[in-house]
């Protein structure tokens, strides 16, 4: 049996594209220019500031060169990037090489913006702000990017009733005039951390049913490249299979792996905002090295142990995880 503390000992990718790229995960600044109430000033203040071009493209360069021949997918995420001056000169450059970018954005540069520079991107995750977002502009920055790339709408769901609304308004839209996207709605949680806002019962039924009452009504005309995306728990034991999403593994308090070996830093890995790489966002391991030093960096080469109760990104939910055979037992009559 799978699901909740019922038996499953590998969690894998659904799908098989996702099982062949390599994912770097890119904290390039934390300069933003919104500065919404559920975001810690660490996310839009620009205390780090922006690293330079050469030090960017050196550290891709690096990457390229430990995991080649795999093919490598960089997220970039802030802050908001698309502020970075040679944020399509990078873009650009990661093309050349033969390798995919992607990046999560508020959307907010002008439709000229996106209109100029869709072409030089594989994926992009808009992401709705509803304390400083224009719905207007979101969705037609949604209907450009899809038409060429894979294209991810995630839309903050605000407990404040207006701005709920707003947010529930703009996903319907979304729905009906766009085609080839994904949806998320999202709830969220204080500090980053483990607690949610105080939604009321009714906004969280919305949150739980937004698969049937959004994503199941997408039209899909086209097929995009998948990084990343749902993941199937797997009984190796009895032959027995269960998809769930990163979404659903957290809402439904699942997302607990510790004592399973982990494949962060084998098929993924983090830059933080000082430049610091990682296996994950839940740092198990430590530190490898920094992209300002790059030829000093430790490339991990195998899963690690994991050792956190609580598995809180969606980025390092959706990552192979393999539970040790010492850490169970088959029984004669499950044989």
């Amino acid at each position: 049996m799978l699901g909740g503390q019922k038996f499953y000992n590998v969690l894998d990718h659904h799908h098989e594209d996702a099982k062949n790229w390599v994912v770097v995960n890119w904290n390039l600044g934390n300069r933003c220019n919104f500065t919404c109430s559920y975001c810690p000033s660490i996310l839009n203040d620009g205390s780090f500031g922006w690293n330079e071009y050469d030090v960017v493209k050196g550290f891709v360069d690096e990457v390229i060169n430990y995991y080649s021949p795999r093919t490598i997918y960089f997220e970039f995420t802030g802050g908001e990037v698309t502020l970075w001056k040679d944020f399509v000169k990078i873009a650009q450059y990661i093309k050349e090489r033969g390798h995919d970018i992607g990046f999560i954005s508020n959307g907010s540069r002008t439709l000229r913006w996106w209109e100029a520079n869709k072409e030089n991107f594989d994926h992009v995750c808009l992401s709705y702000h509803p304390e400083f977002g224009d719905p207007e502009h979101f969705l037609e920055v949604a209907k450009i990017m899809s038409k060429v790339c894979r294209t991810h709408l995630n839309i903050m769901m605000h407990t404040d009733p207006d701005l709920f609304i707003k947010g529930q308004k703009l996903a319907t839209d979304s729905v009906n005039q766009c085609e080839n996207i994904s949806i998320a709605l999202q709830p969220l949680v204080i500090d980053f951390g483990e607690e949610r806002f105080p939604y009321t019962d009714e906004q969280l039924e919305l949150i739980d049913t937004q698969f049937k009452d959004y994503g199941s009504k997408i039209k899909h005309t086209k097929e995009f490249k998948l990084y990343r995306g749902s993941m199937d728990m797997i009984d190796e034991v009895n032959s027995l299979k269960q998809n769930s999403s990163a979404h659903r593994f957290i809402a439904d308090n699942e997302n607990n792996w510790k004592g399973w070996d982990c494949w962060a830093g084998v098929e993924q890995i983090i830059v933080d905002f000082d430049g610091s790489v990682w296996r994950g966002w839940c740092r198990v391991g430590g530190t490898v090295g920094n992209i300002k030093k790059p030829k000093q960096i430790n490339f991990p080469g195998k899963p690690i142990r994991c050792n956190k109760s609580y598995c809180h990104c969606n980025f390092d939910i959706m990552c192979k995880k393999v539970l040790p055979p010492e850490r169970y037992e088959v029984l004669d009559e499950d044989i």
